[in-house]
């Protein structure tokens, strides 16, 4: 594997200006990252605080009873013990197949920053994925894009779910679950790799029960060298452990609410669009009732909490009272979510995606109110990954990876196919409507003065010869892709590879492709390139 950087900007323009050092940290986030004693400024404010270690640590040691990991997972695990010890941590949700690589990229930041701080600071870093598990949005989730004869697939595991249901109580059908990977690994096609692969994922899946525990599972035994230890925000013993602080955010609902609402107005006035939808009467918490997970909000004139169709209402007491004997009925929302980890973790850098540095700038002042200090909010990263025969097809068609990445791909091929015939067709057709158009125009003239009733005949007419000139400019193109096709491939090959559907690779493609393709080990090398904290896109040529 060979890595080079390129600038590229990111699709959130907050994150962009934040990566390149041109948004006012101080007015979003409490450091800057691009401060060389950003990391021992913040470990030195993580001594003034206390956090749970002890039930922390006996609950991960629990958790991660019931799957394979590495000596090195359970040592970070014990190492939270030592109060000098801190985290790296980033999270995502729990997506089949591990998701889309924008989360294998994201772990490797983790991985990457912890250890790379730990011989700074000389302090423990231990590296901890968040599995957003109390997420709903089952359709972010339940699927792995394919290509299948030459076109990008959907191919989404079948089940029969509320979609109100949290992901972490989603039920895996082994079986049916093994049956649909191998329809997935089959796309892929039989290499020396593809057995081993399939018992890979196997050896996974029966040890899990649910959505949650299979993405656990898997990226557990791909991060095993690098000790990963996960969290999986759902997990009833972990709501135990958030009760305290659950009672807290009940009490100062209000004041989040009124916080966030006027920090996002100044950054409105900044330029920048607000991320969250937060309401005046939002409580940022919800409540699991019959086997959903209901928003809460607070009716100023009853004085009582409910849900937003009340299906369920509360007085204060009846609440508090609930959080404190059943806290596993409760779970944070998008607001609230960054203040728990805040309170469980002894946080030396949240590891962020482009929308969660968007929507964390809007939090600054939420995590003041209870006296926290927001952890330094670093970029993950960004990374392409570019096979041989991708690099050739680019090479051979005249194109950089940079002027792909920026969405050149289309725009190229017409030049391409411009310089492979002499006939100016683009000017000819444009000529021959202008022509049309000139002659028919008298003629819809002289229709209208005999009968002004012909109007729409006219028109359609008009329009009617105009299309069939378009028909034939589309025939004759078909008929010129078709005479290149094999040198027109190449294009499809490099769009399908890098920029499919016009999206970012990681946000469609996953891992097990290149895994098949590469080898088990592909994950590990990954992990070896020497990565830097500099806002640049990484190019991987593998």
């Amino acid at each position: 594997m060979e890595m080079v950087e390129i600038s590229l900007p990111s699709v959130t323009p907050l994150a962009t200006d934040y990566i390149k050092s041109l948004f006012p940290v101080n007015v979003g986030f409490d450091y800057d990252i691009y401060d060389h004693h950003v990391f021992k400024r913040r470990l030195n404010d993580l001594k003034e605080r206390t956090f749970p270690r002890q039930k922390l640590v006996e609950h991960l040691l629990n958790y991660h009873e019931k799957f394979t990991v590495s000596e090195k997972t359970l040592d970070n695990i014990h190492r939270l013990l030592d109060p000098a010890s801190v985290v790296v941590i980033g999270g995502q949700q729990a997506g089949l197949l591990t998701g889309p690589l924008y989360t294998i990229h994201k772990i490797i930041s983790i991985l990457t920053l912890a250890k790379q701080q730990e011989k700074v600071l000389n302090v423990p870093v231990v590296p901890v994925f968040w599995i957003a598990g109390e997420d709903h949005d089952i359709a972010e989730v339940n699927h792995v894009y394919v290509t299948e004869n030459g076109k990008i697939q959907k191919k989404t595991y079948p089940y029969t779910f509320s979609e109100k249901r949290m992901v972490a109580e989603l039920p895996i059908e082994k079986k049916r679950c093994f049956e649909w990977v191998k329809e997935i690994v089959e796309t892929y096609g039989e290499t020396d790799v593809t057995n081993q692969l399939l018992s890979f994922i196997e050896e996974s899946l029966e040890e899990t029960e649910t959505f949650v525990d299979f993405f656990a599972s898997l990226i557990l035994r791909l991060f095993a060298s690098g000790g990963l230890v996960v969290v999986n925000a759902a997990d009833p013993q972990l709501r135990a452990i958030e009760r305290d602080f659950f009672e807290q955010l009940l009490n100062r609902h209000h004041e989040i609410t009124k916080l966030v609402l006027a920090h996002q107005e100044k950054l409105n006035e900044l330029g920048y669009k607000k991320t969250l939808d937060v309401q005046p009467q939002s409580v940022h918490l919800f409540y699991h009732h019959d086997g959903e997970r209901l928003l809460l909000e607070y009716d100023d004139q009853v004085h009582q909490f409910h849900s937003k169709k009340r299906e369920v209402s509360f007085t204060y007491e009846e609440l508090v009272s609930l959080v404190q004997t059943k806290p596993q009925l409760f779970s944070n929302n998008v607001v609230t979510r960054p203040l728990m980890q805040e309170y469980l973790f002894p946080t030396l850098a949240f590891i962020a995606g482009p929308g969660e540095i968007a929507y964390w700038a809007e939090l600054k002042q939420a995590f003041s109110l209870f006296e926290f200090k927001m952890p330094p909010v670093v970029p993950r990263l960004n990374i392409t990954i570019v096979e041989r025969s991708v690099h050739t097809d680019i090479e051979e068609v005249g194109l950089t990876v940079p002027a792909v990445l920026q969405g050149g791909v289309e725009q190229a091929k017409e030049n391409w196919l411009r310089h492979q015939h002499n006939y100016p067709l683009e000017e000819l057709f444009a000529n021959a409507k202008a022509n049309i158009e000139e002659i028919h125009r008298p003629l819809r003239e002289i229709g209208m003065e005999i009968d002004r009733g012909l109007a729409d005949l006219l028109a359609k007419n008009a329009h009617f010869l105009q299309s069939q000139i378009d028909f034939l400019q589309q025939t004759l193109k078909r008929r010129l892709e078709q005479k290149y096709e094999t040198e027109l491939r190449k294009f499809a090959r490099i769009e399908m590879a890098l920029v499919p559907n016009q999206e970012p690779q990681e946000r469609i493609w996953n891992v097990f492709y290149y895994m098949n393709k590469y080898g088990l080990d592909f994950v590990d090398r990954l992990l070896r390139l020497d990565y830097r904290w500099n806002g640049m896109h990484k190019i991987v040529y593998i």
